[in-house]
């Protein structure tokens, strides 16, 4: 038999002229970001279970008991015995939450809200059995049996770091001074890295900060600075301040640990080291005190008992603002706060001028339109139900369109389109205050901005962050509520434009491993004869999972997500990407309801209530890293942190009493005593049922011709995953793990070679351990160590 091959594009959907599923890619937006949430804890939680089957022989003699523990009878030879279920497993509900979250109505965001509020219920309820089961041992490892019960059990990971809430911080320092905060940071990457991390607190003092060093068993004082939270998403809970910390040289699979008390905290039982370094303060600077005659802004003078000092910001002209870290330096406007250029100096000093812009397209809506008529039989599908009403298509899967679906498609949780086919962005003017907010301190710096329609509150806030050591901006978006009140949805966008000449063509990821060329107006749903110009904008949006970008032979721009959302280059040198939507029309695609997310609820659906949204639209924060590089970089940039941006560090926060003696060195050494190379992704790594067996995937996180370091064959001693083990056995797995590679291969369907995908060249070396990966493969294997 010969098939037919496709080639070129998957995307965009479309199932009529005017009907191109394209807004699925950023409906939910919150959604999305829970979902990312929820995988990347669940592949940090099984790799410290697997850490800790591999370091303490009593772990799995005695574990903590089962989150949901259940057995079965299974007959051996006739004599009944109990063995573990195929739900037994501590991580089991997250599992199955993740598991379910993949489904194409859950994370796509084209769900109700009734059951989109399910969907999240379940990742939240499966994060914190996890959690349960993760910290009761952690918490065993760290305590001998001379510590008194209390000491630790409020010990908890993190999952509200993005509300700036953490309960354990706020109650240990309410009402007792007496207290100290211990961080557990879990690196899961498989090489050591260091980053800021971010603990909130809630009270205005000093605070002094100590790193745990494993191999003298001492503390060491380190960096730490206090930034005020300006809670731009009014979370009631939140705290007031967060507490950045420097966590330097994190070991792959491992952890490092700070100890944080008040500034009066004594010390003198504790072995330090560096003790005349003093942390960091927070520190604000506005330009209504500014002197161009001088070339500097000095900060407003305040109470050193407040923490705060002043500070100076070198200014090149009366209009910039300039902040670097002797990796990056970014120019912003003095008057808004908004980003204008980033230049690279470890990329030879490369400078890039960016213009940078939210606003937002308006939905198309049909309810002031006439009766369809029956003019266009391109558009006539299926038993000629039409809209705009939504009619129930339980078992009809063909309810569409009478007439033309350029009088009647509605914007949607599936469709994307704006009011009119070419319509320009309505941009959202930057709020000129009478000074801009500047944070700034060795390891963090923070440059706030306000953006809204003129006459109007500002309803996107955002901060654009430069840390220590690292050669990104980190632009963080709070959006919303999304006003409404002239009855029309929104498409909210952000828009980074560039000098770069990229002739129409960007780069957008496929699930994270392969980027794929996009060409603006290049592509043909409809066939050849069908106009490029029925939706220009609509139909050129494309799924961005982790990262997209544009180049040319001077420069490169590449933005990376922290959730997926749509995005596209609509104009020479520019990307922009949808980061919310609310949407007041259902598209008749089988939601049945609009896509308006509000922060109190709905009431019941019909036959039990009507659906109503409860109070006013959803805040949504968000994160996009913005990268700029030489010629011809785009993909190696934005490789560089992909992974990092998937798997933040983990941080697992608890309190005791300054007196217990809290047994460090046990965990603090945990993790791989060798990093893998830098281009390789531990994907997976679980502990089996069985005794010392072990799941492992690995992912080549770097495709052909992206970078002259990264972009070759690899190889990885798995032995280096197993130390103070032996491995007794290696048996390759398909990429699912349910069968043997070698079993699948002999059965599998051998397509033309011409097409067959490529080969790998690396095998399991039978004499050693050593396998190889092929730029941007994924092996499996399942290993008994002894």
């Amino acid at each position: 038999q010969n098939w037919a091959v496709k080639t070129g594009d998957f995307f965009p959907y479309a199932d009529c002229d005017h009907c191109y599923w394209t807004g699925y890619f950023s409906s939910r937006q919150s959604l999305k970001r829970l979902e990312r949430v929820g995988s990347s804890f669940l592949h940090a939680a099984t790799q410290i279970d697997s850490m800790m089957k591999l370091y303490f022989s009593w772990y799995k003699n005695e574990p903590i008991p089962r989150v949901k523990e259940r057995v079965k009878i299974k007959s051996t030879l006739g004599k009944p015995t109990r063995v573990p279920s195929w739900n037994s497993s501590p991580f089991y509900s997250l599992e199955d939450a993740m598991g379910v979250a993949q489904h194409h109505d859950a994370v796509a965001g084209t769900a109700k809200q009734h059951v989109a509020y399910d969907y999240a219920k379940l990742i939240s309820s499966g994060i914190s059995d996890a959690n349960a089961f993760v910290t009761a041992n952690l918490r065993r490892i760290l305590l001998s049996a001379s510590v008194s019960g209390g000491a630790l059990d409020d010990l908890s990971y993190c999952p509200l770091l993005n509300e700036t809430v953490c309960e354990v911080s706020k109650q240990a320092f309410e009402n007792d001074d007496n207290e100290a905060i211990y961080v557990f940071v879990y690196n899961a990457l498989a090489h050591m890295r260091s980053e800021a991390i971010s603990l909130p607190v809630y009270e205005d003092v000093t605070y002094e900060a100590y790193q745990y060093n494993s191999h003298v068993d001492s503390w060491s004082h380190v960096q730490a600075t206090l930034v005020p939270n300006m809670n731009y998403a009014q979370v009631a809970e939140a705290a007031r301040f967060s507490l950045y910390l420097d966590a330097l040289e994190m070991p792959p699979l491992g952890f490092v640990i700070f100890r944080i008390t008040k500034s009066t905290t004594n010390f003198h039982s504790l072995s330090v080291k560096n003790s005349a370094v003093t942390p960091s303060l927070y520190h604000t600077s506005r330009e209504a005190t500014s002197s161009h005659a001088s070339n500097t802004v000095t900060s407003e003078p305040r109470d050193e008992a407040n923490n705060l000092r002043p500070r100076t910001l070198v200014i090149q002209s009366p209009d910039d603002i300039i902040i670097n870290n002797d990796i990056i330096s970014v120019k912003f406007d003095r008057s808004t706060g908004v980003i204008q250029s980033i230049q690279n100096i470890d990329e030879g000093g490369v400078i890039l001028e960016i213009e940078q812009r939210y606003g937002f397209y308006t939905a198309f809506s049909n309810e002031n339109s006439r009766e369809p008529e029956k003019e266009d039989s391109f558009n006539v599908k299926g038993d000629g139900m039409c809209l705009p009403g939504y009619i129930n298509a339980e078992g009809d899967e063909m309810p569409w369109l009478l007439g033309s679906a350029n009088k009647w498609q509605n914007a949607g949780a599936y469709i994307f389109r704006p009011t009119t086919p070419k319509e320009s962005l309505h941009t959202l003017s930057p709020k000129v205050p009478g000074s801009v907010l500047v944070f700034q301190s060795n390891l963090v710096t923070e440059v706030h901005a306000e953006f809204g329609e003129l006459g109007q509150a500002p309803w996107i806030k955002q901060i654009s962050r430069i840390f220590h050591g690292k050669n990104y901006v980190e632009v963080e978006y709070a959006v919303g509520p999304v006003p409404i009140d002239d009855c029309v949805g929104k498409e909210v966008i952000a828009r980074y434009s560039s000098s770069i000449k990229n002739g129409g063509k960007f780069f957008s990821d496929s699930n994270g491993r392969q980027f794929v060329g996009r060409t603006l107006g290049n592509h043909s749903v409809f066939g050849k004869d069908v106009s490029l110009d029925i939706e220009p904008v609509a139909s050129n949006f494309y799924p961005v999972n982790t990262a997209m970008f544009i180049e040319d032979d001077e420069h490169s721009f590449s933005v990376l997500v922290d959730r997926s959302q749509a995005g596209s280059s609509l104009s020479e040198g520019s990307l922009e990407l949808i980061i919310q939507r609310r949407l007041l029309h259902d598209d008749s695609r089988g939601v049945g309801e609009p896509l308006n997310e509000t922060d109190i609820g709905i009431t019941p659906c019909p036959p039990f209530g009507d659906a109503t949204r409860l109070g006013s639209g959803v805040i949504v924060k968000g994160i996009h890293l913005l990268k700029v590089g030489k010629a011809r970089s785009g993909a190696r940039i934005a490789r560089e942190h992909m992974d990092q941006v998937f798997s933040r560090p983990h941080m697992f926060v608890a309190s005791s009493s300054k007196q217990d003696q809290i047994r460090l060195r046990q965990l603090a050494e945990i993790g791989l005593k060798s990093p893998l190379p830098q281009n390789v992704m531990i994907i997976s790594f679980v502990g089996l049922e069985e005794d010392d067996s072990f799941l492992v995937r690995l992912g080549h996180q770097f495709d052909d011709d992206e970078s002259v370091d990264f972009s070759f064959p690899v190889e990885i001693d798995l032995q280096d995953l197993f130390p103070n083990k032996s491995i007794h056995s290696i048996s390759e797995k398909t990429l699912s793990g349910n069968q043997d590679l070698s079993s699948w291969e002999q059965r599998r369907l051998s397509w033309d070679k011409t097409f067959r995908e490529r080969r790998r060249k690396g095998v399991v070396n039978k004499a050693s351990s050593v396998v190889v990966l092929e730029p941007l493969e994924i092996r499996t294997f399942e290993i008994i160590v002894k």
